[in-house]
């Protein structure tokens, strides 16, 4: 397993001692220096994007990693010192094997390398079929009576089984959890969208008893998407660990342009970044994926800005 480290130039290390970023206080290394470190939350990127294409996507996403990094690393500690006590840690990009399945293996062993300090595990795609890799690095981490929950935050269910058998999709990450882990996994699927979910991949979903909200029936929740967020992470509580995994393309084009597969609705900015917040506040939650952001397609970056500041209001989150 290799690790590319994070290329200085995205890290703001100049900045003024009355006015620090992210970039000048986060620490970089190999995995025995996590260990040492014992970091609050832990970043690592995926920039794999063959899933999607595998999946008739557009490419893009495998510079996704870089291009959140650039913003993330500008930003400061927060005018309250918001993330003054979190120690972050960057463990660079995984670098891509010849197969996305070897891919997700490596991805795997890192994040579970990452779990093992005590950190919560950013991923930062890349495809969605990554967050199989995270997620079950999770997952694999618990004793064999234990049960986790995972909750995905997407426009797409991403249960579809392998393409003609043997092809990893970016729609896969999900089904392949679930044919994993069986009924040790329990799946909450948030602001899916019914115009890009077949019906049989919602009822794999409801026969396992899992949980699905589509968009239109999150809108109907009286106090809000984050509330939402927060209601299905308490009814998760019987799982011994959560994991979270948020797609880009759950946000409206309008707020999130650079995707593979943008949607003319979908959440806004703001409830993506209460989801986000959500997910740090709750304490069983473990992995947080951001994923396929997609550069190429990103008019003024506002969709790398708007990932940025979900994983910085996740990490103010876990401090709180």
């Amino acid at each position: 397993m290799t690790l590319h480290p994070v290329a200085d130039e995205l890290l703001f290390r100049d900045s003024a001692a009355d006015d620090p970023r992210l970039g000048s206080l986060v620490k970089t290394g190999t995995l025995d220096d996590a260990r040492s470190l014992k970091p609050t939350v832990a970043l690592i990127g995926l920039p794999d994007d063959r899933g999607i294409v595998a999946g008739s996507g557009r490419a893009g996403a495998a510079a996704g990693p870089t291009a959140l990094r650039r913003i993330f690393y500008k930003m400061t500690l927060g005018d309250h010192d918001e993330l003054r006590g979190c120690v972050l840690f960057d463990a660079g990009d995984v670098a891509l094997a010849p197969t996305v399945e070897e891919t997700h293996a490596h991805a795997e062993t890192a994040v579970s390398e990452l779990l093992s300090t005590g950190a919560r595990v950013v991923l930062l795609g890349g495809g969605h079929d990554g967050a199989y890799a995270s997620q079950a690095a999770l997952l694999a981490s618990l004793p064999p009576e234990a049960r986790g929950s995972v909750v995905n935050v997407d426009a797409h269910l991403d249960v579809r089984p392998l393409k003609d058998g043997t092809i990893i999709t970016s729609g896969t990450a999900f089904r392949r959890l679930a044919d994993r882990f069986g009924a040790r996994l329990k799946l909450v699927e948030l602001a899916s969208q019914p115009q890009v979910t077949a019906s049989a991949h919602r009822w794999f979903l409801e026969q396992r008893g899992d949980v699905v909200q589509s968009l239109p029936e999150l809108r109907t929740h009286a106090h809000g998407v984050g509330a939402a967020m927060r209601s299905a992470l308490s009814a998760a509580a019987w799982a011994t660990t959560v994991g979270v995994s948020l797609c880009l393309d759950s946000v409206r084009a309008a707020d999130a342009p650079g995707v593979s597969a943008p949607q003319p609705d979908g959440l806004s900015a703001a409830e993506f970044l209460e989801v986000a917040q959500a997910a740090g506040e709750h304490r069983q939650v473990r992995v947080l994926d951001v994923v396929e952001l997609s550069p190429p397609f990103d008019h003024d970056g506002r969709t790398a800005r708007l990932a940025a500041l979900a994983v910085w209001r996740f990490c103010a989150a876990t401090v709180r």
